[in-house]
């Protein structure tokens, strides 16, 4: 009897007796390959998910990543109302520094051109909101000077 040159699988020739032993351990031998073919597909197909996870990781962190056109902060300014008004920034900011253009005589009133709050300060002159800030400006509290009518107010918020 003759055996195939790579997986040594019986080749019979006319005058061999065919053995129960002999067709057995073919096909043995034919089933252990195809579990080791499936197990080595499972493995590529594996190998093949977590690529393809790790790909979507790392292009969602270079989305994230700091660049001139992905901030950790932004800018910007608005003209005050007198009232309150809500700044739109599309995200709930973890600070916000605001500076008025107000002219100041005095030391104690040149402190009151620029507010800030992370939210626990103040939040009735400056709120931090789901989708940016909320100003108010009260007369009766008169510093920091925040929305007064007519002024033009620059600020800086973080994500």
């Amino acid at each position: 009897m003759n055996h195939t040159k790579n997986y040594g699988l019986p080749q019979w020739e006319l005058n061999d007796l065919i053995r129960m032993e002999d067709f057995n351990a073919m096909n043995n031998s034919i089933e252990a390959g195809l579990d080791s073919n499936a197990a080595a597909a499972a493995s590529a197909v594996n190998i093949a998910n977590f690529a393809k996870s790790t790909a979507t990781v790392a292009q969602q962190a270079a989305g994230n990543a700091y660049s001139p056109d992905n901030k950790p902060y932004v800018v910007g300014s608005f003209t005050g109302n007198g009232g309150t008004k809500e700044i739109n920034l599309g995200f709930r900011p973890s600070l916000v520094i605001i500076c008025s253009d107000q002219m100041a005589s005095n030391s104690v009133a040149a402190g009151s051109r620029i507010a800030m709050s992370a939210g626990g300060v103040n939040p009735q002159r400056i709120a931090i909101t789901k989708t940016g800030f909320r100003v108010t400006y009260t007369s009766s509290v008169p510093f920091p000077t925040i929305n007064y009518a007519n002024g033009t107010f620059d600020y800086i918020a973080f994500r």
